[in-house]
């Protein structure tokens, strides 16, 4: 171990720096930024990441050139939140305030590195950030789109979304947002593969515990349009995010399961950004079962009320030209046709929920 910190140093020792004009600025940085900690303790940390910034661009400039320096980059703590720079907005709240987990669990497989920085996990979201360090540039598409999941050594399957950010050709961040459909535990063993495309494997195994400050808030709130027969039984709300969770009954089979979405606007009249959510549905005597959630930004302290606006988002496009055995083109309706044409005219109502008194 302590030659591979011994060769690590050398390289960094190597690494041409403009160590004239870095410490300028950081002598310049810090001799404003001083006073402003001694007059408002409160704001020390405000500061000091403003200092931090100022370093990330000669810091940035070097790791353009230098894998080894993109490195650094990566493992410095002020700069090194993913969810910080690339999260949405619920991310990027949770991490200024410091309820992030960190883990800094890195793996290194024939020279290209995974390191697992941060976790997020609560009664609203489960979001993982990594970086990835690679000895020469693979592309964007690289590790593919998600990464495999076990809880507690079980096959997890999920839905959700990931993000990938290329910061420089060999180095790269990336956001995994889970929406586990059936529930996770409080704590669990969470099993995480990444695959590259070349057929090189990460295996992390890392220990997940849910944060606390989550409140649910129950509705149980019914209606039926069109057709579909819907239920909210409840929201909940974190320091993250809000979740509206839903299950949905209909005879038509085959349009309501992708596209069920929801409007969230607060009673200042701030619509809240809306994100990715999970659904699971099955079909059983000739109805379609689906349960799911949706997932939007924070609600801020100072609203008390919600207005919940259910809808179908249905697609713009669909449909084509069939030729039959003598070359007359007939106009083929396709599956996605008969969707709009069977759920365009549903309409739910909206309804208001109230968060405190």
């Amino acid at each position: 171990m302590r030659e591979k910190i011994h060769a690590y140093k050398e390289q960094v020792d190597r690494i041409p720096v403009p160590t004239e004009k870095l410490d300028a600025i950081i002598a310049q940085t810090i001799q404003q930024t001083v006073p402003k900690r001694k007059r408002l303790n409160k704001r020390k940390l405000v500061y000091s990441t403003g200092a931090a910034v100022v370093a990330l661009g000669v810091l940035f400039s070097s790791a353009a050139v230098s894998p080894v320096m993109a490195n650094l980059v990566s493992k410095v703590p002020l700069i090194g939140s993913i969810f910080s720079a690339y999260g949405d907005n619920g991310l990027k709240l949770a991490s200024e305030k410091g309820l992030t987990t960190v883990i800094g669990e890195s793996q290194d497989v024939d020279g290209h590195a995974i390191t697992v920085n941060e976790v997020y996990y609560d009664g609203t979201r489960f979001t993982i950030g990594y970086t990835l360090e690679t000895k020469q540039a693979v592309g964007e598409h690289y590790l593919g789109s998600s990464p495999d999941l076990t809880v507690n050594g079980k096959a997890f399957g999920y839905a959700g979304s990931s993000k990938h950010t290329q910061i420089t050709p060999t180095l790269a961040t990336g956001i995994v947002d889970i929406d586990a459909i059936n529930g996770l535990p409080e704590e669990f063993k969470l099993g995480l593969s990444f695959h590259g495309e070349d057929g090189k494997q990460w295996n992390f195994s890392l220990p997940i515990s849910s944060r606390t400050d989550t409140k649910r808030i129950a509705i149980n709130h019914q209606q039926k349009a069109g057709g579909i027969d819907l239920t909210v039984p409840d929201i909940t709300m974190g320091p993250a995010g809000l979740v509206v969770s839903f299950q949905a009954v209909t005879e038509e089979i085959g349009y309501l399961s992708s596209y069920l979405e929801f409007k969230v606007v607060d009673d200042k009249g701030n619509e809240l950004g809306a994100y990715s959510g999970g659904s699971q549905g099955k079909k059983s005597d000739g109805k379609e079962y689906l349960a799911g959630t949706r997932r939007f930004d924070p609600v801020t302290a100072d609203v008390k009320e919600l207005r919940i606006t259910p809808y179908l988002s249905l697609p713009s496009q669909g449909g084509g030209v069939g030729v039959d055995k003598n070359g007359k083109e007939t106009i083929i309706q396709s599956t996605i046709e008969m969707i709009k044409k069977q759920g365009k005219d549903i309409e739910f109502k909206t309804f208001t929920v109230t968060l405190k008194k």
